[in-house]
């Protein structure tokens, strides 16, 4: 099969890459300030509910493979052991096998009731408010608001290569599967989506699905987020 050749898409003024970029930065910006109370009370309660440093980093895989470094708050506890995560992201991405069966019988793609999490890190997960200083990447132009979620180079290593094309676009905090209702899916399912999203870009589109993704975080039910296991995020 023929390597994936990455589009890294038009940047000319007043183009939807530019337009895109100055409302990504702008709404950044206004975030920051607008949301920098709440931000520090997380960090403070985060610190006083377990050790550690209230930011979590993680290298992520961007744009055309580019690495950097995401940030979010902290949900687990320092230093804990990835073994079965990592065992977990083999299943998912070369055999899209699900994680368990639930009570319907139906295939779950996300590890439930993991021990790793802390107490006041199920909160944030539940109400998704742990995504919130990954604005900074958004800051930085290292993510959107509005596109795929950025995997870890251990789980890429593992694509095929149809599957790095969900990698030809910036990555996003938010994206078309996570407000489907279908995100508790298979990995090719939801490369599949991330893939008609870049195929169909546009900032309609986008604004679409930044108001959804409202909503479900109104709600409260934590579903717009990916439902793979996570490393922390």
């Amino acid at each position: 099969m023929t390597p994936v050749k990455y589009r890294e898409g038009a940047s000319a003024p007043f183009s939807y890459s530019f337009w895109k970029s100055v409302v990504d930065r702008t709404a950044a910006l206004v975030a920051l300030v607008a949301l920098s109370p709440l931000l520090v009370l997380i960090a403070v309660i985060i610190r006083l509910d377990s050790p550690g440093s209230p930011i979590f980093r993680q290298e992520r895989v961007g744009k055309s493979g580019r690495i950097f470094t995401a940030y979010k708050f902290r949900t687990m506890r320092d230093n804990n052991d990835d073994s079965d995560y990592k065992a977990y992201l083999r299943r998912y991405h070369l055999e899209n096998d699900p994680f368990s069966i639930d009570q319907h019988g139906n295939p779950v793609y996300k590890i439930i009731d993991d021990p790793r999490v802390t107490r006041f890190g199920g909160v944030l997960r539940q109400t998704n408010l742990d995504e919130l200083p990954q604005i900074l990447n958004v800051l930085a132009g290292e993510m959107s608001f509005v596109g795929p979620r950025p995997d870890i180079p251990f789980a890429v290593e593992m694509y095929s290569d149809w599957h790095r094309e969900r990698l030809c676009t910036t990555p996003g905090i938010t994206g078309l599967w996570q407000v489907s209702r279908r995100n508790g899916c298979s990995f090719d399912h939801m490369v599949q989506l991330d893939i008609d999203y870049i195929g169909n870009q546009s900032l309609l589109l986008d604004s679409k699905i930044v108001l959804r993704t409202i909503g479900v975080v109104l709600r409260g039910d934590g579903s717009y987020r990916s439902r793979k296991g996570r490393q922390d995020g």
